[in-house]
């Protein structure tokens, strides 16, 4: 997180209180100032400056030097001058008795949040296991101590919080986003969603026609990476346009195929979907007696191989108890998703 704060200049303690609250539902905390003299020091620093308006003239005439990202608030529905808040440099006055929503978008713009490694994984063909291994990257992060959010995008699989036995965990899935546009509060969308075996989860809700807003999915997202360390999106290879919309905001996608020659196939169509969106990796999925080796895939791709996860025994049963892929490091997969999470880098 960026050390610049909101900087607030007044001396009505309730247009005080109320500022401070809607920074903190903006993740962010507000330095404080009484006056133009006593905020001189914070004044070209501050992420976002809110001048009262019960002090916009003593601000306009104390010849501070011009600067963006000034703001002038009211809370008795008294609007001061235009000429002063001009003069503080003001780009908008805010009544807080019917604009709270504005001020709180400008708090949580200014509060500059982390930005997230963006990871997406889909899957070159049916059955080639990207959400065993998005879910198995996620828990192997989250084991790091890292903030991770997993995020189901797939209206066709069968859920993500399936393989997490989140399926009853309370919180907001999808279709409760539906209406979210715009700037988000990051910490308050991951909030909303459910928790389990260390990482959040915004899951697919195969009850809805929509599983998936198309409308919403960005803004989410958007929202999603000021809130955690990794972001681990399950892209969905059916759905061009959901592809289209979140493949771009992904530092890379891990395509994850199987070595035989119909799931290469069918793997290089989705490849040409998706390398315009991003940088591609291939994970490939070696099963007995293929007849390709991984290196070979992945020059016929056209892409850098990034691992070979094998086959192993006992995912469905586990799976079927309700413990994650990957939950245990000495497995063949978690070994192999700590060997691809240990090269991100995650501030």
């Amino acid at each position: 997180m960026s050390d610049a704060r909101p900087l607030v200049i007044s001396r009505d303690p309730d247009l005080l209180d109320d500022v401070h609250r809607l920074a903190v539902a903006a993740g962010c905390e507000a330095d404080t100032g009484s006056g133009a003299a006593a905020a001189r020091r914070s004044w070209s620093t501050a992420s976002l400056v809110v001048v009262g308006s019960d002090v916009a003239g003593e601000v306009a005439r104390a010849g501070l030097p011009r600067r963006d990202g000034v703001v002038v608030v009211t809370n008795d529905g008294a609007v001061p001058p235009w000429s002063d808040a001009l003069a503080c440099g003001a780009d908008t006055i805010v009544a807080l008795a019917s604009e709270r929503r504005v001020l709180l978008e400008r708090l949580a713009e200014s509060a500059t949040p982390r930005r997230a490694r963006v990871v997406g994984v889909v899957g070159g063909c049916g059955g080639a296991g990207a959400s065993v291994v998005a879910c198995a990257l996620a828990v192997r992060a989250a084991r790091r101590g890292w903030g991770v959010v997993l995020v189901d995008t797939d209206p066709d699989a069968a859920g993500l919080d399936l393989l997490l036995a989140a399926e009853d965990v309370p919180g907001a899935r999808w279709t409760d986003l539906s209406g979210a546009s715009g700037r988000l509060v990051p910490e308050s969308v991951r909030d909303a969603l459910p928790s389990a075996h260390g990482l959040h989860l915004l899951a697919v809700d195969r009850s809805s026609l929509e599983p998936v807003p198309l409308a919403a999915a960005g803004a989410v997202l958007d929202a999603l990476r000021g809130a955690c360390d990794v972001l681990l999106v399950d892209l969905p290879r059916a759905h061009a346009d959901l592809v289209g919309t979140l493949g771009p905001r992904c530092d890379e996608i891990l395509v994850v195929a199987p070595t035989d020659v119909r799931g290469a196939t069918a793997t290089r169509r989705t490849v040409a979907m998706v390398e315009p969106l991003a940088p591609l990796r291939l994970v490939a999925r070696r099963r007995r007696r293929a007849a390709v080796e991984p290196d070979r895939l992945a020059d016929w791709l056209g892409v850098d191989l990034a691992a070979e996860v094998r086959d192993e025994r006992g995912l469905t049963a586990a799976a079927d108890r309700g413990e994650p892929p990957a939950l245990r490091r000495r497995s063949r997969l978690g070994r192999t998703c700590d060997g691809l999470v240990g090269g991100w880098a995650v501030r």
